[in-house]
């Protein structure tokens, strides 16, 4: 069990230092020790990560699958980390102009970030995101009043580096 969580560090570790390739490496190991071991929890961020890390070498439909597989790795009652994988879903979809599903799953990357009330940031992530989608969809007032609700959030809970982004939306 020590092994995939330092595994997933040290992925997640190479993927903050832009060191894309190492990052999918040891994601990749990371996964498959998971999966030999039964360790469901590691194997789900570490897949996660792989994800992350195709969008960012824009590998778009192979990012897409990976965060659909993390998604039925989850299961029918998904912990609130899953949101962050139907928000990964969510930006592929907005990417490919299919406005109906990226706002399904950002609607459902917010409602489980709402489970997560320790971590604010998150939910403040997923809901600049519906902003910037109801913009596309020409929803100015609802963008509008998502973005002053999400800023007073920020505000209140202390998470002025969401600021400049939310900022940048509206």
């Amino acid at each position: 069990p020590y092994r995939i969580k330092v595994m997933w560090a040290l992925g997640f570790a190479y993927q903050l230092q832009g060191d894309r390739a190492l990052a999918r490496e040891v994601y990749t190991e990371a996964i498959n020790i998971g999966q030999s071991s039964g360790n469901i929890y590691y194997t789900i961020l570490a897949t996660s990560g792989l994800g992350d890390v195709q969008v960012l070498e824009n590998q778009l439909h192979l990012a897409a699958e990976t965060y659909r597989h993390v998604l039925q790795l989850h299961g029918d009652d998904p912990q609130p980390i899953a949101g962050e994988d139907h928000l990964g879903l969510a930006r592929i979809c907005y990417e490919w102009n299919d406005l109906d599903t990226a706002e399904r799953h950002a609607q459902q990357s917010c409602q489980l970030e709402r489970l997560y009330e320790p971590v604010i940031d998150r939910l403040i992530i997923s809901e600049v995101f519906l902003a910037r989608l109801k913009l596309a969809r020409g929803d100015v007032t609802g963008a509008a009043t998502m973005l002053a609700q999400t800023e007073q959030t920020a505000r209140q809970k202390n998470f002025i580096l969401r600021l400049p982004e939310i900022a940048a939306v509206q």
